[in-house]
């Protein structure tokens, strides 16, 4: 975090090139300890990216795939291939499970959810496919021409397996990516402000801030078609900016979550914070505000 004080006639040139980014997600850590009084928000599952790449994911001897890609449900071609690669994790593995907990035939117990993923995507890379994960799907691939996407973890935390686990064939295939290829911006924002009672809250799209309130801030890539970006091209690296003339806001980290940030409004006048992911930089102008009462 970085932390400076400029001109006023430097930040309203900052704002203009700021009016381009906007939005917000979802919350995820405990409120900071300049908050009055805030109870704390929920983690976020894409504002804070916490699952490592798939080993090897960007290392597919077939070729890198295409953002561009189409994705039906049609007759799986690698599903055998799957089974096989949860059979080896399960039996090189069986501490991540609870071999007498089965929901069906080898639907066993997991325990290691993340393990879980990760080593049936290492398996079926160690038997000469292209393979990677986010820890909510697998996609594998042979060749050129397709890739299949594989649910292979039942709600209840058991082994999916068979042709149920079976989500799509992508043609041409959807992966390996490259962060370039599919972040279009940055999305910085609020995506919850707590006030003390009695206080009007503002829409999060606003991007204001009354004295006295609590905003909480993510920073989140989007695909050119609005999407969340999948975690594994992001990483947990963030390169945050922050700008004020005098102290409008203070600024906090959220705790373990890179991509989110806290402010609490002191004076009024304006911020500039921004958010720098894989050389794409996004930017939030606010304004902290004097408060304004509810109706009684």
């Amino acid at each position: 975090m970085k932390l400076r004080i400029v001109p006023t006639g430097l930040l309203a040139a900052l704002a203009a090139t700021a009016s381009t980014c906007g939005g917000g997600s979802s919350p995820s850590a405990p409120v900071a300890a300049t908050s009055p009084s805030v109870a704390p928000a929920s983690p976020s599952p894409t504002a804070a990216p916490s699952a490592p790449a798939s080993p090897s994911a960007t290392a597919c001897k077939y070729g890198m795939g295409d953002p561009d890609t189409f994705c039906v449900r049609k007759n799986a071609a690698l599903l055998p291939d799957v089974d096989a690669a949860i059979d080896s994790v399960v039996q090189q593995h069986p501490d991540w499970f609870i071999l007498t907990d089965q929901n069906g035939p080898g639907g066993y117990k997991v325990l290691k959810p993340a393990e879980y993923y990760q080593g049936v995507t290492a398996s079926l890379q160690s038997a000469g496919f292209c393979a990677e994960t986010d820890t909510v799907t697998v996609s594998v691939r042979n060749g050129i021409d397709f890739s299949e996407e594989y649910d292979i973890l039942l709600g209840t935390g058991h082994v999916r397996r068979g042709q149920g686990s079976y989500r799509q064939t992508c043609t041409p295939p959807s992966f390996p990516l490259d962060a370039s290829q599919v972040i279009s911006y940055i999305r910085v924002a609020f995506y919850s402000i707590r006030c003390p009672d009695g206080v009007e809250v503002p829409r999060n799209a606003e991007d204001r801030l009354p004295i006295g309130c609590t905003g909480f801030v993510t920073a989140t890539p989007k695909t050119k078609d609005n999407l969340d970006v999948k975690q594994g091209l992001i990483g947990t690296t963030i390169d945050w900016t922050f700008e004020q003339e005098g102290e409008h806001v203070r600024l906090n980290d959220f705790a373990d979550v890179p991509f989110n940030k806290v402010l609490f409004g002191a004076n009024p006048g304006h911020w500039l914070l921004c958010a720098t992911v894989k050389a794409f930089k996004g930017c939030q102008f606010g304004e902290v505000v004097q408060p304004t009462t509810t109706a009684p």
